[in-house]
């Protein structure tokens, strides 16, 4: 008989290597969830009571659940190995770091970075409550990357300070697999019930519910929706990281519908409770007007190690009090990203934030949602000229107290003057990769970690003389292409290291795409118009020399001249 085993995953890459690794123990039949802290004690009380035998988990999260319930729970350590590997991925981080963590984590971080002489201190806690108010302390300090484990990333993801997690290996999970074999048993308990606050009968708030201050479950009222637009596990979530500085956020249903959310937190008999409210302003009405509503809750990662993107970040900071921004860079330099930096340094992360496109921006009847604090429009490329004058006009009318407008061009076109040079509308130029060839590194660092982290990818690091082929490259699709390739990249790399010969081979593959592009670009549009190119084309390679140039076309001078005059 096998032993029913839930693995419940703090973090979603772990999912990847757990996967692999169960089918090496045929004893267990292993089940699968992903949640952290508080998120994971209703899953792990609903296991107890579909009768699994055994629940493994990790760190702080495994304490928590052997708390709430009677079976066997098993926890997977942080291994040597594991500590080996995200030190190497941080190594290349510019900036102060350091490991946070409980003791089991920073004993053998501290041993390994001081045997390789690696920069980073190492911070030991002794409760899970100190970590919050000591990642704080870092951020004040100058702290840029912050190592450890799920609790850490939390804290860092509060204080807006980079984050590594500390994941497990094989190794640590086999070490667990085999653990969970040797002190299996089954008990079953019973769940507490609880009482109906008669406080909270006078709520007369619909699309409501109430938990207390353990994730529980008091009250509940549903007008327009057939029961909690969320998981209890996800509002659980929100009470541990107990943010209620935004007035509103805005969520996903399970249905991809986007909702609105309030929290309201209160005192009774000395109890604390929290009330969720929701609101479904937010659903198709936006959708179909083009919308995209999020809350920016943290503040964007910039990386500015060049000048010419220090001096742009240097002027978004100083020219925080203006209401209305055209971002002008190529396409792939960041635009978006670079508005929602704007919009958290403008409004520290309250209010939601909202991309249109031009056109729907343009066909919008019912104005614009009040707790929408920015409004970013791109695609003006594909307006007409007449619309391009219409949409100049929407956005001078759209000026109201605590609205942020961004215009998002790639280019500086006659037809664009109104909005580029309106004198209430600040331009920012966005550099090209190629103008800040110094970011080259850090931001293929910090892709190859987001990837490591989102996808549980296996690749930490890039050899120099990788590197060094990014650094040489020229980027005609920017920062979108450099993150493009480094995913191809890290997908296909097996090992932990990515080589010269891979990336090499990634730039090929580049290449002989721009080749292609470039070649239908130059034999689009009318004869005419591909001779023009032609004939400009050959000019530049003759210096201009009009004789030289005549020559190559097989026409005399004058019929040149002629041409270049039409």
């Amino acid at each position: 008989m096998k032993i029913k085993t839930l693995i419940i995953a703090p973090y979603p890459a772990m999912t990847h290597l757990l996967e692999e690794c169960r089918h090496e123990y045929k004893e267990l039949d292993i089940h699968i969830e992903v949640a952290n802290l508080q998120e994971a004690l209703p899953v792990a009380k609903a296991a107890e009571d579909r009768g699994f035998d055994v629940i493994i988990s990790r760190g702080g999260t495994s304490k928590l659940i052997e708390e709430a319930v009677t079976i066997p729970v098993i926890d997977i350590h942080v291994s040597g190995y594991d500590m080996l590997r995200v030190l190497t991925l941080a190594n290349d981080f510019p900036g102060k770091k350091a490991i946070v963590g409980f003791s089991n984590i920073t004993l053998g971080g501290k041993a390994i970075k001081d045997l390789l002489e690696i920069q980073i201190d190492v911070f030991t806690v002794e409760e899970a409550k100190e970590v919050d108010s000591l990642v704080e302390k870092l951020k004040i300090e100058g702290y840029e990357l912050i190592m450890g484990d799920v609790i850490t990333m939390d804290a860092a993801l509060k204080h807006n300070v980079e984050g590594i997690l500390i994941q497990s290996g094989r190794e640590a999970i086999f070490e667990a697999f085999q653990k969970a074999k040797s002190i299996y048993r089954l008990h079953r308990s019973q769940q507490l019930q609880i009482n109906l606050l008669h406080s909270l009968i006078e709520e007369t708030e619909s699309n409501m519910i109430v938990l207390s201050q353990d994730g529980r479950t008091v009250y509940q009222n549903w007008t327009d929706f057939k029961s909690c637009p969320l998981p209890i596990t996800k509002l659980t979530q929100q009470i541990e990281e107990s943010d209620l500085s935004n007035e509103v956020n805005i969520i996903e249903t399970g249905e991809k519908q986007q909702i609105k959310q309030r929290i309201k937190k209160k005192e009774i008999n000395n109890q604390t409770y929290y009330l969720f409210l929701f609101s479904g302003i937010i659903t198709q009405q936006v959708h179909q007007q083009g919308f995209h509503v999020e809350t920016i809750s943290q503040q964007p990662m910039l990386i500015s190690n060049s000048q010419s993107m220090k001096r742009c970040v240097s002027m978004i900071d100083r020219s925080l009090k203006s209401s209305q921004w055209l971002l002008l860079g190529a396409e792939g330099t960041g635009k978006q990203l670079i508005s929602q930096y704007i919009h958290y340094r403008k409004h520290t992360g309250n209010g939601l934030y909202a991309n249109v496109t031009a056109q729907n921006l343009l066909a919008i009847q019912d104005g614009i949602d009040p707790d929408i604090c920015t409004l970013y429009i791109n695609d003006v490329e594909v307006l007409s000229m007449k619309e391009v004058k219409k949409l100049s006009s929407v956005v001078q009318k759209l000026k109201r107290e605590n609205l942020t407008v961004i215009l998002g061009l790639s280019n500086e076109e006659e037809v664009y003057h109104s909005l580029i040079y309106h004198e209430d509308i600040l331009t920012i130029h966005i550099p090209s990769l190629k103008a800040r060839r110094e970011d080259v590194r850090p931001l293929a660092t910090y892709f190859i970690a987001f990837f490591h982290g989102q996808i549980g990818t296996s690749a930490i690091k890039m050899k120099e003389e990788a590197m060094d082929l990014l650094e040489q490259y020229s980027w005609p699709g920017n920062v979108a292409q450099l993150k493009s390739l480094l995913h191809a990249a890290v997908l296909g790399e097996r090992g932990y290291v990515i080589g010269k010969r891979l990336i090499q081979q990634q730039l090929e593959e580049e290449k002989d795409a721009e080749t292609i592009t470039a070649d239908k670009e130059f034999l689009s549009g009318t004869l005419e118009e591909i001779e023009k190119r032609v004939i400009e084309h050959i000019m530049q390679e003759e210096n201009y020399n009009q004789t030289r140039a005549a020559d190559r076309l097989g026409i005399n001078r004058s019929t040149l001249w002629r041409k270049l005059k039409q």
